[in-house]
């Protein structure tokens, strides 16, 4: 299956906030089990990045849930935050995804501080997810074109922290890796033995 094929499947919600107080829509562990409860639900590879300016949920299907997504994050936040200042905005093509994740990253070169966070978040999310087939090489691609843009006009801000961000994020998947290899030699030498 080549790569256009597996982004063309690629669709987000971007949920954004109106309200002048940065804050989470959910809290760190609300947003996992959020992420948890939409891919069992839709049965997909769901990808959530929770920041004080919004939510960015992509998911990898042939099918529209952006309204069982929406009416889902509404129930989720129902409590924390006043619903009626929550902006939604969905992408249906691989292409519109690309464009609004680039445009996003762009705009936070403009914000500095905001822009290192987002990075580093992203960065992280990145080594996290190491798993996913779909996703997060999709977005990583798109985050890359969009460093790569940045850097061709000369405004990419803090780039240094973000290098070290991906050099220390390279080590440690380098590292699992090679813990993950071990453990299965290990439980494979011990299958033989038994």
């Amino acid at each position: 299956m080549s790569i256009d094929h597996k982004i063309k499947d690629i669709k987000s919600v971007n949920i954004r906030s109106t309200n002048i107080k940065r804050q989470l829509l959910m809290s760190s562990s609300t947003a996992g089990a959020f992420q948890s409860f939409l891919s069992d639900s839709i049965w997909a590879e769901v990808l959530i990045i929770n920041t004080n300016i919004g939510m960015e949920i992509y998911y990898y299907s042939e099918n529209d849930y952006s309204n069982f997504i929406r009416e889902s994050a509404l129930l989720y936040t129902i409590k924390n935050i006043d619903t009626t200042k929550l902006r939604f905005k969905n992408s249906l093509s691989s292409e519109e995804v690309r464009k609004n994740f680039v445009e996003t990253i762009i705009t936070f070169a403009q914000y500095p501080q905001l822009f290192l966070a987002y990075a580093k978040k992203f960065i992280h999310l990145k080594s996290n997810n190491s798993h996913s087939k779909y996703i997060m090489p999709a977005l990583n691609s798109f985050f890359e074109d969009a460093m790569a843009f940045l850097a061709e006009t000369g405004k990419v801000p803090h780039y240094d922290k973000i290098q070290r961000a991906k050099n220390k994020s390279q080590k440690l998947d380098s590292n699992q890796k090679i813990i993950y290899d071990l453990i299965s030699e290990i439980l494979l030498k011990k299958h033989r033995n038994n």
